[in-house]
């Protein structure tokens, strides 16, 4: 938000104002994935095979940083020693046509994430994204459409947990 830059949800007033949103906005999620990305450490620096589960609405794509940060790729750490402290996303189970958690103006992205350590990951049983009946959260806008459900389809994760 800032102040005085829009005129609707969808809508800035300004090019400067809309940049400055962007910017603020990115730096915001990339500071909470940093955040969860430390508490998560301090979980494996006790158990190196912690059953971690970070899930919720990231408002950010798998290949964004705030995803990235969380996720911790070896690909992009560029250290195999690491590896095991990297998370799987869940979504990955889904066929690639059904990755979508939010359609914007006609495209559709993967905005919310169900992300597990490599021993929970590997205890996923099933993975869904109840997307079949998801509006398009830009064109309702557009049409002033008041949608009494939300833009952002649930996902659900499955694990098999000792009891």
């Amino acid at each position: 938000f800032i102040p005085g830059q829009k005129s609707d949800p969808f809508a800035w007033k300004s090019m400067a104002g809309w940049a400055e949103g962007y910017y603020l906005a990115s730096m915001k999620r990339s500071g909470q994935a940093l955040e969860t990305r430390l508490a998560m450490e301090d979980c494996f620096e006790r158990d190196e095979k912690a059953l971690i589960c970070v899930a919720g609405d990231f408002n950010a794509g798998p290949e964004e940083m705030p995803v990235r940060i969380v996720l911790g790729r070896e690909e992009d750490t560029g250290n195999a020693a690491l590896a095991g402290r990297s998370l799987i996303s869940t979504e990955l189970s889904l066929p690639e046509d059904r990755r979508f958690t939010v359609i914007h103006s006609g495209k559709r992205q993967m905005l919310d994430h169900i992300l597990a350590s490599r021993g929970l990951a590997a205890r996923l049983i099933d993975f869904e994204a109840h997307n079949n009946s998801l509006d398009d959260e830009w064109t309702d806008a557009m049409n002033d459409v008041l949608s009494l459900s939300s833009h952002h389809a649930p996902i659900v994760a499955e694990f098999d947990l000792p009891l």
